[in-house]
């Protein structure tokens, strides 16, 4: 039937059944995509997708109908397990359509109406929970004017106004960006780019937005682009970030480094293993910022010694700070998960949990850690409103109820009552009916066929009350029913019904209060993984030994038995100890080091280099004293079989 080629061109075969008919009609608009294909409780993909998506995620290709002569090639997973599947899928760089179910099957009159809700890219998020906790995932945009990067995890937004091509493409590959968007008239750049995902945007007349430089709107038409308008529900404003007071550190210096993986691609045995100490995600990924741009400026330099001094002679705060920064979770993606479509009650409950512990380490870090004051009693509200009111193990679904707890308003508590205790209201009315009968085998009994019922055995039939009415018969009994069991059915299941449409409305409307804070959570989130960060330092200083840098005008570096953090680490484990090395280097002058393979010549240089690293982000050193120049780039080139650690 020539399938393969029939699905490159998107040309759907010529006898298909209804439902086939309404995927390719899909299909054939998003044929450069992987279409998710909701069909009720599954999400099924078909022919070639099915052919590629197989393999990748190991699930069982199989076919449509195999009772019948339709071989339509075909897989598929459960709705609710899918966000690692598609976010395996987007790593690799394929696109995707979701296309759901946009009406109750129970009111469908036919097929069930569907339609793609979410196009997903690689630079677009599914779920934030499924991606490296520690990264940050960024969607970056060029033209000739800037660079902007857009992480819609965790709505970090900025811009770098940059004319040089090749730096931008140093910030692409020093920055992991996932995607890369790229106007028309820069095609040549992809070129350059062949290590990531490229989307291609059609070229502008030019006009932009007031406030944004065109990069920065090309990210903004490109969410609209994808239909996806929740994605910008929580993102920052685009601000701009200058690099020219920054380290200037290549990527080729941060690979021979290894500063974040080691030669085989691995972060064990790398420099941010050895030095990371962070709590929480954000914080995590924070101090990789620090790290991957280092400061130049003198004032803000020593500000962050100052801190990690005030940390260190404050150790109750110190240790109490990390422990409570242990329980945070991710609160920057909790708050991006809340605008997609997959967000559910406990999803509120865990940001509302992680404001109530930001909180906690915002209190108990006032009198150290001097911030900028921002409101927070709104938040403070709210968080507490919603960590009351939602069960603990509130259901992942948000359209079946069991989401609340007693005392939210006084509807949703009588809903509540009536629809958990029918068992008891029931109970009751069989009480009842038996002493009015006499009959003490009778039972009040549901099915979804007959709804509630009376059943009595035929011993008894003499006894069954004129006003029963009959309703079914069976072989050693009778089922009745009453006008008050009719009542009392149609009261029940009427509360169930509005129980689940009221618990939905202030799920919805408890999500929008969040959203509308964002702000707010985010300025809290940058507050306390600034805490996270310098805490970790602080820490690190103290269990490692390492001592505050002085920092000098005259260009002269002078590190007193400096010890190369990564490899000093690696002998502790063992019970062995790094030989300490005083190194002095005049300004305009150079050391020339001899010696042969595996002497530690790149030992030597790389200690030098990551003291530098770990001075100009902020931190205390591995040494006993170290005074410095401030150096405005970084350069190095390592043997390419070292491994040092």
């Amino acid at each position: 039937m020539g399938m393969l080629e029939q699905n490159k061109t998107n040309v759907a075969p010529i006898h298909l059944t209804p439902l086939m008919r309404q995927y390719w009609d899909v299909k054939s608009v998003h044929g450069d995509k992987i279409v998710f294909f909701r069909m009720g409780d599954f999400f099924e993909l078909f022919y070639d997708d099915a052919k590629t998506v197989a393999p990748i995620l190991g699930i069982a290709l199989t076919q449509r109908n195999k009772k019948s002569d339709d071989y339509t090639p075909m897989c598929g997973m459960p709705h609710h397990s899918v966000a690692n599947s598609i976010n395996k899928l987007l790593s690799l760089g394929h696109k995707i359509a979701i296309c759901d179910q946009i009406e109750d099957p129970k009111h469908a009159q036919g097929i069930v109406k569907r339609a793609v809700t979410r196009i997903l890219t690689p630079g677009v998020v599914y779920d934030p929970e499924v991606l490296d906790q520690g990264k940050p995932h960024y969607l970056a945009a060029i033209d000739e004017n800037s660079i902007s990067f857009c992480d819609f995890s965790t709505g970090d937004s900025f811009f770098i106004l940059s004319t040089n091509m090749k730096h931008k493409i140093s910030l692409i590959q020093q920055l992991d960006v996932v995607e890369v968007l790229i106007p028309e008239k820069l095609n040549s750049v992809a070129e350059l780019l062949k290590d990531r995902t490229i989307s291609k945007w059609p070229d502008q007349d030019g006009q932009t937005l007031a406030q944004h430089p065109g990069s920065a709107e090309m990210i903004l038409l490109y969410i609209k682009s994808l239909g996806d308008f929740s994605l910008s529900a929580t993102l920052k404003p685009f601000t701009e970030k200058k690099t020219e007071s920054r380290l200037q550190i290549l990527n080729s210096t941060l690979r021979h480094l290894e500063i974040f993986s080691n030669n085989r691609g691995e972060e064990k045995g790398t420099f941010w293993a050895a030095i990371d100490r962070t709590k929480t995600a954000a914080g995590r990924r924070l101090q990789r910022e620090y790290l991957m741009f280092p400061l130049t400026e003198r004032a803000a330099i020593t500000a962050r010694y100052d801190v990690i001094d005030s940390y260190r002679t404050n150790l109750f705060e110190l240790k109490k700070s990390r422990e409570v920064l242990g329980a945070l979770g991710d609160m920057e993606r909790r708050l991006s998960k809340l605008s997609l479509p997959q967000a559910n009650a406990r999803d509120l409950k865990s940001i509302a949990q992680s404001i109530q512990i930001a909180d906690e380490v915002l209190q108990l870090n006032a009198k150290i850690y001097k911030f900028q004051p921002f409101p927070l009693d709104e938040l403070r509200l709210l968080a507490n409103q919603v960590e009351s009111c939602i069960k603990d193990d509130a259901p992942l679904t948000i359209r079946q109820g069991q989401m609340f707890n007693l005392g939210y308003t006084n509807e949703l508590d009588e809903l509540i009552r009536l629809s958990t205790d029918s068992a008891s209201l029931i109970q009751e009315l069989e009480n009842k009916e038996r002493a009015a009968t006499g009959i003490s085998s009778l039972k009040i009994r549901y099915n979804n066929v007959f709804g509630y019922y009376i059943e009595i055995t035929n011993t008894h039939k003499e006894k069954v009350p004129a006003a029963y009415l009959r309703k079914q018969t069976l072989a050693n009994a009778e089922r009745y029913c009453t006008d008050e069991l009719i009542e009392l059915e149609k009261k029940v299941l009427a509360a169930q019904t509005r129980r689940n449409e009221l618990e939905y409305e202030i799920f919805c409307h408890l999500k929008t209060k969040f959203i509308a804070l964002s702000v707010s959570l985010h300025r809290l989130s940058q507050v306390v993984s600034e805490i996270d960060v310098f805490t970790a330092l602080a820490w690190l200083s103290l269990e490692e030994n390492y001592s505050r840098p002085t920092l000098n005008k005259n260009g002269r570096l002078h590190l007193v038995e400096s010890r190369h953090p990564v490899v000093e680490q690696s002998l502790k484990e063992n019970n062995q100890r790094f030989v300490a090395n005083t190194i002095e280097l005049e300004r305009y002058h150079c050391d020339l080091i001899t010696g042969p393979n595996m002497a530690g010549k790149s030992t030597l240089m790389r200690q030098v280099a990551l003291t530098v690293l770990l001075a100009q982000m902020g931190s205390f050193v591995p040494a006993v004293a170290a005074e410095l120049p401030i150096y405005d780039s970084l350069f190095t080139r390592i043997g390419a079989s070292d491994h040092l650690a």
